[in-house]
């Protein structure tokens, strides 16, 4: 399966509506307009709706927001909160690997959130987190998140796009330049990242995608210039 964006001067209605619509036309390619560049492919740094939009198509997060804007699991089975509303305890799915094979865990959850929490990293979504006191990977299926006050509405931020879950070993391997080289629990892989251009995408196949999460090859290309 192929989508394609090729590169025009006209704005696109909606990036997301568009790979909705692909999948209806599994056979042929989808061409939609978009009038900026990406500018990177790490949600964490990303202040822009069309990269988060890319950004889609690798990561995913612990949860989600349905159509009706209700609060889905999506890499999370559950969670709960204490009494004083500063800790969260989120229960994982057992069994999902990232893109690179290694496994998705709570020492993941801990990886992505210490980065995202903590200001030397300058992050553009850095406000989002740094309520966060500490993450703590209580066993492989099990985190504790707990909040410096408490925020009622925090579990909405692990909901939110930028809140993805990044291979820890990528954001290892490739540190500040791991927006471009972006490694989540998506279904689909990097394959080429024209900056000027397009980034070009290849749905995972064989044993490991029935490992990742599920939701071939997809064409993204930006209209700037």
């Amino acid at each position: 399966m192929a989508r394609a964006v090729h590169r025009s001067g006209l704005v696109a209605l909606g990036i997301a509506t568009a790979l909705m619509a692909s999948c209806a036309f599994a056979a042929k390619d989808v061409v939609v307009a978009v009038g900026s560049n990406f500018t990177t492919l790490d949600p964490y740094d990303a202040n822009d709706t069309l990269s988060q939009a890319v950004a889609k198509s690798f990561y995913q997060g612990l949860f989600g927001l349905d159509k009706e804007m209700k609060l889905k699991n999506v890499l999370a089975e559950s969670y709960t909160v204490s009494d004083d509303g500063l800790t969260y305890t989120v229960k994982l799915r057992e069994g999902i690997k990232f893109q690179d094979g290694t496994d998705f865990n709570a020492a993941a959850v801990k990886a992505n959130l210490d980065r995202a929490s903590d200001p030397a990293n300058h992050l553009k979504r850095y406000n989002l987190y740094k309520n966060i006191a500490k993450t703590e990977a209580i066993d492989p299926t099990t985190v504790k998140i707990t909040l410096k006050q408490p925020f009622s509405a925090f579990i909405n931020i692990l909901a939110h796009p930028a809140t993805a879950m990044i291979s820890p070993a990528a954001l290892e391997k490739y540190g500040k330049e791991i927006g471009f080289h972006p490694v989540g629990t998506g279904p689909y892989e990097l394959d080429t990242w024209n900056q000027t251009d397009f980034v070009k995408v290849k749905k995972i196949r064989g044993l490991l995608a029935a490992r990742i999460a599920q939701t071939g090859q997809h064409n993204l290309a930006s209209g700037g210039g």
